[in-house]
């Protein structure tokens, strides 16, 4: 293979490492270790590749820079206490490594794959973070095909070939029933998010399974869209998914399973970092969200 055939392709597979790890050791750029550094410019050096001076200049921009994708409409997104946290968490760690986030709303997953297609090929970005998956995502297949550095927030039964942090949606839907149920509700039903996501059938089956372990009235489930009118407007104790400072704020103040959604995404960028630097990064579980109990949720009537 001649020097001018030579691209950074090439010495990212010889290395071992992705082209976004290639990148950032020859622009002496944070991501990679030292070793990883000297291993990769030992190898570019016995192939005879040097970076092309305007490449360099070019695709400086997208180096360090992760894409964020989320299909959900602008006005919605702004109601939902995880993603402006989770949002926070990435963004604690991307400065850190002198680079950005690249944040787009976008309508479909057709319109994310090209999205996440063009920000790759385009030099935009140095990898993604993939968010709300479903069953059978197509994403999976053509994205993992593009060779995209991607960590996804999924269940490992639903990413594919990705690194995957999730948290166990099961054990924590099994306390709230089960702290309902202490309470003495007979009928307790589930309001989630959309019934397409991965997240959704999980924790509906978890909850499908601690109604009928309990022995429990089979309990009603609906889809919404996360917004405040979709969810239920009668009930009698009211448990939320995500605890955020809005759960204090409303009369009375709103039981939830609590977890660091910051830090679960600053652990969701260190991911993807450690894999653009060719480390290979278990996929993990992080903390359980636990149950807060507060003014929402009590005794029925006769009970107390």
């Amino acid at each position: 293979m001649s020097e001018q055939r030579l691209t950074i392709r090439d010495v990212a597979a010889r290395a071992g490492v992705s082209r976004a790890a290639v990148s950032l050791a020859f622009n002496n750029k944070p991501g990679v270790s030292e070793a990883t550094r000297a291993r990769i410019i030992e190898v570019a050096r016995a192939m005879g590749w040097e970076p092309n001076r305007s490449a360099r200049a070019l695709n400086k921009q997208g180096t360090g820079t992760i894409g964020l994708a989320i299909s959900r409409p602008a006005r919605q997104l702004g109601l939902e206490p995880f993603y402006m946290e989770f949002i926070s968490g990435l963004e604690s760690v991307v400065s850190d490594h002198s680079g950005g986030l690249l944040l787009r709303l976008v309508k479909s997953l057709d319109e994310e794959i090209e999205l996440q297609r063009h920000w790759w090929r385009s030099g935009q970005i140095a990898g993604s973070v993939l968010v709300d998956f479903r069953e059978h995502d197509p994403r999976v297949p053509v994205l993992s095909q593009l060779g995209l550095p991607a960590v996804a927030v999924a269940h490992p039964s639903l990413m594919g070939p990705f690194t995957s942090l999730w948290t166990d949606d099961t054990t924590a839907v099994t306390e709230a029933v089960r702290y309902l149920a202490a309470l003495g509700h007979r009928s307790i039903a589930r309001v989630g998010g959309t019934a397409e996501l991965g997240h959704s059938v999980i924790r509906g089956a978890a909850f499908g399974a601690a109604v009928a372990d309990l022995g429990l009235p089979e309990g009603r489930q609906l889809a919404t869209d996360f917004s405040g009118d979709a969810g239920a407007r009668a009930t009698r104790s009211l448990l939320a998914w995500d605890d955020s400072q809005l759960c204090k704020l409303t009369h009375p103040t709103l039981s939830a399973m609590s977890h660091d959604i910051h830090a679960f995404g600053a652990d969701v960028a260190r991911s993807l970092y450690e894999v653009l630097a060719g480390g290979r990064v278990a996929a993990h579980q992080v903390p359980t969200p636990a149950l807060t109990p507060r003014g929402s949720t009590g005794p029925p009537p006769g009970r107390e």
